[in-house]
């Protein structure tokens, strides 16, 4: 099944664009997914899940449009997942 992945920030510089469309087996999981991408990239990919498997919290990411702290959600066939940096203002 094939799920879209839109990558923003330090994500697209380090995978070179902006989207991927990725093709994962049945009863893939997000953290899965961002596993394999950790090992394809390198660099912020690696940062985005703790050693616990929660969302790191300078990441964001959505997958279908809801903010996730954990990754544990199985994907299914035409999710969208977003996953860009936490952007810091100064005052």
């Amino acid at each position: 099944m094939k799920v879209k992945v839109l990558l923003a920030s330090v994500f697209r510089e380090a995978a070179g664009r902006k989207e991927l469309e990725e093709e994962v087996p049945e009863g893939f999981k997000l953290a899965d997914l961002l596993h394999e991408l950790a090992s394809r990239f390198q660099g912020a990919f690696n940062k985005v899940l703790t050693p616990s498997g929660e969302v790191n919290e300078d990441v964001l990411l959505f997958l279908n449009g809801m903010s996730l702290k954990k990754a544990d959600l199985e994907l299914k066939e035409g999710d969208l997942i977003m996953i860009t940096s936490e952007v810091v203002g100064s005052r």
